[in-house]
C-alpha cells in the first residue's frame, strides 16, 4: 500500500509539472517582482516568528560551484576552536560548536524557516558566528532577504546549474549577489575573499569597490600564495607566504585542490585578526569531510567516495586519483541526477573514459526524469566511437550492482572512485525514495552483507 501510495505520489508530481509547463515557466516566475515579494514576505514570517536570530551573528556565506562544503567545514573549526562557539550549515552537514549531525535535507541551502530554526538553537547554546553555504539557486531567489552577511567567500566558478540559469553569466551574476550584499548591508566589517586564478572570477567581481578585500591562489599572483604542494594517499603538504613570510604545513585533506580550500577560510581568519599559527594548529587537526575523497580499503584495492557531480570536480578528482594509482588501474562508478543540467551528461562520461582504465556508468538520483534515457544521454560519447584497447566501459542501472561489480573485478592496489552520492543517505529513484549510502555500501561489502 505504501509504496502505491508513493508510485501514485511520483506520477501525480510528473504530471502536474508538465501540464503546468513547469520547466519553462518557472524562469519568468522567478525574475518576477511579485515572486521576490513572496520570497521577501517570507523572510519577514520566518524573522518574526524565531524574532530575527540573525541579530547578533558574525555571518560568513561561502559560494562556489564546487568545495563549498570543506571551506564551510574549515571554518568552522577555526573560529570554533579560536573565536567563539560556531555554527556551520552545509550540503553534507550542520555543526553546532563541537557538535555534527548529517543535513538530511538534500539542499546547499535551507528554506527561511529552517535557516531561523537552527540559528535560534545555535544562539540558545552560545553560538555567536553563523558559517554558512549559499548555492546559486538560493541567491538568485533572494532567498537571503533579511540578513546581512559580514564576509563573503568564493572559490571557483565552473560548469553546474545550467538548466536553471541558461548561461554561465547568469550563473556569475547569482553569485555576485552576495558580493553585493556585503558592500551594501549596515554593518562594519566587509570582508572578500576570493581566489586570483579564477579568470571568470576575476573578470566580473574584482571590480567592485571594496577596501578589504584578501585573494588566495597556489597558481597566479595573490596575498596568500601556495607552493611546494606535495600530494601524499593519506595528506597533503605545502608551503604558504604571507605579507613575505614563509610557513610550512599539512592536512588530512587529501590533493592539492583543497589547499585552495584552505587557503579560503585562513583568508578570513587572517582578515579577522587571528594569529596564524593558531589557525594552522586548527587545519592541522582538521579531519575530514564525509564524502570528500572518504578513504575505504577492500581486499586490497583503495576506495574513494567523493562528491564529484560537476566536470571540474571530476576531472580534479580524477587527475589526483590518475596520478596515484602508478601502474594499477583506476576504476571510476558515476553517474548524473535526473532533472539536471543535461548539457554537462557527456562531458561527465568523456572525463571518466579520459582518466579511467574502467569506467562504470549508473544511477544517481534518476528522480521523476526516466533513469534508461539518463544513462543514454550520458553514455553518448561511448555509443559512437570505440574505446582505447586498453579501456573498457560498462552501464549498470541500479547504483548497488554497480559498486557491487567495481568491488568485483578490482585487484589489490587497484583504486576505484566512487562518484557523485558522496555524503549522501537517500536516493530519488523514478518511484521513491530509498536510503542509499556509498559507504555504507562499500562497509557491508566489506563485511559480508551485501
Amino acid at each position: 500500500m505504501n509504496i502505491f501510495y508513493l508510485c501514485c505520489k511520483k506520477i501525480m508530481k510528473k504530471l502536474v509539472k508538465k501540464i503546468l509547463c513547469y520547466d519553462k515557466i518557472y524562469p519568468v516566475i522567478k525574475d518576477s517582482s511579485l515572486y521576490h515579494l513572496y520570497k521577501k514576505t517570507q523572510w519577514d514570517i520566518a524573522n518574526s516568528l524565531y524574532n530575527n536570530p540573525g541579530n547578533g551573528f558574525f555571518i560568513i556565506w561561502v559560494t562556489w560551484t564546487n568545495w563549498k562544503t570543506t571551506t564551510v567545514n574549515l571554518l568552522q573549526k577555526i573560529l570554533n576552536d579560536n573565536v567563539a562557539p560556531t555554527i556551520s550549515i552545509s550540503t553534507a552537514d550542520i555543526r553546532i560548536k563541537n557538535q555534527r549531525k548529517t543535513n538530511s535535507k538534500k539542499m546547499t541551502s535551507l528554506n527561511v524557516f529552517d535557516l531561523q530554526s537552527l540559528l535560534t538553537s545555535a544562539k540558545e547554546s552560545g553560538c555567536r558566528i553563523a558559517v554558512l553555504e549559499a548555492s546559486s539557486q538560493w541567491l538568485d531567489q533572494h532567498r537571503f532577504e533579511g540578513i546581512d552577511f559580514d564576509v563573503a567567500v568564493l572559490t571557483n566558478i565552473t560548469h553546474d546549474h545550467l538548466d536553471y540559469h541558461w548561461n554561465m553569466e547568469k550563473y556569475a551574476d547569482a553569485k555576485k549577489l552576495l558580493f553585493k550584499n556585503v558592500l551594501t548591508n549596515k554593518k562594519q566589517t566587509k570582508i572578500w575573499v576570493f581566489p586570483t586564478d579564477d579568470t571568470f572570477w576575476r573578470k566580473r567581481f574584482e571590480e567592485m569597490p571594496l577596501d578589504k578585500k584578501i585573494s588566495y591562489s597556489s597558481s597566479a599572483s595573490s596575498i596568500l600564495k601556495a607552493t611546494q604542494i606535495i600530494e601524499y594517499l593519506d595528506h597533503t603538504e605545502f608551503t604558504f607566504s604571507y605579507l613575505g613570510k614563509l610557513y610550512r604545513t599539512k592536512t588530512h585533506l587529501l590533493w592539492a585542490y583543497n589547499v585552495n580550500n584552505i587557503l579560503a577560510a585562513m583568508a578570513v581568519g587572517i582578515e579577522i585578526g587571528l594569529d596564524i599559527e593558531k589557525i594552522l594548529a586548527s587545519i592541522e587537526s582538521f579531519q575530514w569531510v564525509n564524502g570528500r575523497l572518504q578513504k575505504q580499503e577492500i581486499n586490497g584495492a583503495t576506495y574513494f567516495v567523493d562528491f564529484a557531480h560537476t566536470p571540474d570536480a571530476l576531472e580534479k578528482t580524477l587527475t589526483f586519483l590518475e596520478k596515484e594509482k602508478g601502474e594499477n588501474r583506476l576504476i571510476t562508478v558515476f553517474g548524473v541526477p535526473g532533472n539536471r543540467d543535461t548539457e554537462k551528461r557527456p562531458i561527465m562520461w568523456e572525463l571518466a573514459r579520459k582518466f579511467s582504465d574502467i569506467a562504470i556508468c549508473t544511477d544517481d538520483d534518476p528522480d521523476t526524469e526516466n533513469r534508461l534515457r539518463i544513462l543514454d544521454e550520458l553514455s553518448k560519447p561511448i555509443q559512437e566511437r570505440f574505446l582505447a584497447p586498453w579501456k573498457t566501459s560498462y552501464i549498470i542501472p541500479e547504483r548497488r550492482f554497480a559498486i557491487k561489480f567495481a568491488t568485483e573485478i578490482a585487484k589489490p592496489w587497484d583504486i576505484v572512485l566512487l562518484a557523485g552520492k558522496w555524503h549522501e543517505t537517500v536516493q530519488l529513484t523514478n518511484y521513491w525514495k530509498r536510503e542509499r549510502n556509498d559507504y555504507n555500501e562499500l562497509e557491508k561489502i566489506k563485511n559480508g552483507q551485501n
